[in-house]
């Protein structure tokens, strides 16, 4: 079952989420939280991520079957983004400012 990080993931893949910032500017942070996440991922990860996401119709066994992978490695994959995305989301200020205590100190 589709959940609000896969819902933002699905409109930052298809430029949807791009649209609704230039509406709304509340939206940008959310690009910039994405991309900063997929950034500091391994780039096979990222690739997986970015396939399933991209496309509506692909289904997670196909995402599988193209990697090569095993289910369980991929699925480990993409509940690891998405944790490290909500955890950007919910907290990357506090880590903005905690490093730059921790620059000054």
């Amino acid at each position: 079952m589709a959940d609000s990080t896969d819902k933002l993931l699905r409109d930052y893949f298809s430029g949807r989420l791009k649209l609704m910032a230039e509406i709304d500017p509340k939206h940008k942070q959310a690009i910039v939280d994405i991309t900063f996440c997929l950034s500091v991922i391994k780039p096979e990860h990222s690739e997986v991520i970015k396939r399933y996401y991209s496309d509506k119709f692909i289904t997670w066994e196909e995402v599988v079957s193209e990697a090569g992978k095993s289910y369980s490695l991929l699925r480990t994959w993409r509940k690891d983004f998405k944790m490290l995305l909500n955890i950007i989301l919910q907290h990357g200020d506090e880590f903005i400012n905690l490093r730059q205590e921790a620059l000054q100190a």
